[in-house]
């Protein structure tokens, strides 16, 4: 048997430098964080958008299909089923916008 090392087999390359690294990550442009304000108002938006699906998966309020989520929601206060009142407030505050305004079977034709 010889005396050779796995090594030996394979190309030596050259080891990058961490100063190099460095000045390529300080070259690097970086976009400017967005605002407080506006990851507050998505991370709202994210909640408001969850609690109208569960409202949508409750079968207690009565079925959704074909309906809006306002249509839904005073058709259940005209029956007496106590719909949630946030959902009607966040409803109303996003009045026209379709996200929120519409079921979540809304993207299904074959639902309607």
């Amino acid at each position: 048997m010889s005396n050779r090392r796995i090594t030996d087999s394979f190309l030596k390359r050259k080891k990058t430098t961490s100063t190099t690294r460095c000045t390529s990550k300080l070259t690097k442009k970086e976009s400017p964080a967005p605002s407080c304000s506006k990851k507050s108002q998505e991370s709202q938006d994210t909640k408001d958008l969850t609690l109208l699906k569960s409202f949508d998966l409750t079968l207690e309020y009565g079925p959704c299909i074909g309906i809006t989520r306002m249509e839904r929601w005073k058709r259940a206060e005209k029956h007496g089923l106590n719909p949630p009142v946030i959902v009607k407030e966040i409803i109303v505050s996003h009045e026209h916008d379709e996200l929120f305004t519409q079921s979540l079977w809304n993207d299904y034709p074959t639902l309607k």
